[in-house]
């Protein structure tokens, strides 16, 4: 795939974590590196919330409560 040349602004205190935090050798790497993890997160998470109910506005509303009454206090 070809490659674009960019000009970015970046904090450099944050470059340098991020590329240890990567393993990466250049800056390039890093910032390759960091793009993919970003793009493997987005594909993950559009699974789970294609797959998962939880966190939907009525995920529960179909499911009948486990206890058929109030235990409160005596």
């Amino acid at each position: 795939m070809p490659k674009s040349q960019v000009t970015v602004r970046l904090e450099k205190g944050q470059l340098a974590r991020a590329q240890k935090a990567l393993g990466a050798k250049t800056v390039t790497e890093a910032i390759e590196k960091a793009l993919a993890l970003a793009t493997e997160k987005a594909a993950h998470d559009a699974i789970l919330r294609k797959y998962s109910s939880v966190g939907r506005k009525h995920s529960f509303a179909d499911r009948k409560p486990r206890c058929t009454g109030y235990v409160g206090l005596h």
